[in-house]
């Protein structure tokens, strides 16, 4: 589940119980930090949290915050300087070599209300949503860690002893769908326009080529994965419209996934789902200790 709806989900528990919650948000990062501008973590009256605002180094101290904000209902804006080894939170150097800022704001009443709605059309602006074609066993884990990081998930298979929910219980949808029988047979399924990013890895080559083809025409698909060897993909995308023979549109990862050594199908899942998120991010994917410059982007 994303980091977002737990988040929502939260605040929407609280506004049903008659409580108040502290919403923190960082609102400006300047050097390094764990998160960039934007985080949230939710603060409940129990002293319970949801969400994060760094890698575990502030939120101590903004629970205990938090409890202030929620008796004097007064924002308040807390300035952690990391930057020095000698000093820090509660005394303990973290030399994180960044400056932060986080908002505490009390929700109760009718603002907290507004907020769970906010944040519900926020979600609904940036969910990212995620075709798999194929249910195969290697489409498992492929389901499950997208689900895990947020991502909403359809798996489409024309078995009808693949392509059930039991099998994916991660899945917005799982379908049936025999795309051999008639062009065009994903729209009258699926929103394609909705689409983000896309993976074809269904092991049947008539399936697999039909769906290929239809996805290519998707104008808003950003990542579109094909799962195979280099010279199958070329054997999938022939007859394609607007596709010069021989070679793979450049906006079709195929072989799919980063290059990490992956072998068993949680491996490959793994490098699967990172290099879509890259793409999605418009990043080229780099270890990070190549990358110059602060890790997020600023917002």
């Amino acid at each position: 589940m994303h980091e977002l709806d737990r988040i929502r989900f939260a605040l929407d528990d609280a506004a049903g119980r008659g409580e108040g919650a502290v919403l923190a948000t960082v609102v400006s990062v300047d050097g390094s930090a764990y998160r960039g501008a934007g985080a949230r973590m939710v603060v409940r009256a129990d002293g319970s949290t949801t969400g994060a605002v760094s890698g575990g180094c502030l939120e101590a101290d903004i629970v205990a915050r938090a409890a202030g904000v929620l008796a004097s209902g007064t924002p308040e804006l807390v300035h952690y300087d990391t930057r020095s080894s000698n000093a820090g939170v509660f005394g303990l150097g973290m030399g994180c070599e960044g400056v932060v800022d986080v908002r505490l704001d009390l929700l109760a009443g009718d603002a907290l209300r507004a907020e769970v709605d906010r944040l519900a059309e926020v979600r609904a602006l940036n969910a990212v949503r995620l075709l798999v074609c194929g249910a195969g066993a290697d489409a498992i884990p492929v389901v499950r860690l997208a689900a895990h990081t947020g991502w909403l998930v359809t798996v489409v298979d024309h078995r009808p002893s693949f392509a059930t929910a039991e099998r994916f219980p991660d899945a917005e949808r799982v379908l049936r769908l025999d795309s051999s029988l008639s062009e065009g047979a994903l729209a009258t399924a699926v929103r394609l326009d909705e689409l983000a990013a896309a993976v074809v890895m269904g092991h049947a080559a008539a399936h697999d080529r039909a769906r290929l083809h239809e996805l290519l025409g998707v104008r808003n698909l950003r990542y579109l994965g094909v799962l195979g060897p280099r010279r199958r993909t070329l054997e999938l995308l022939e007859g394609a419209p607007a596709v010069t023979p021989g070679v793979i549109p450049p906006h079709v990862y195929a072989p799919v996934g980063l290059d990490i050594g992956a072998e068993t199908p949680e491996e490959i899942a793994l490098a699967i789902v990172c290099e879509c998120a890259a793409a999605l991010a418009g990043r080229t994917p780099v270890s990070l200790r190549e990358r110059g410059g602060p890790i997020h982007v600023r917002r």
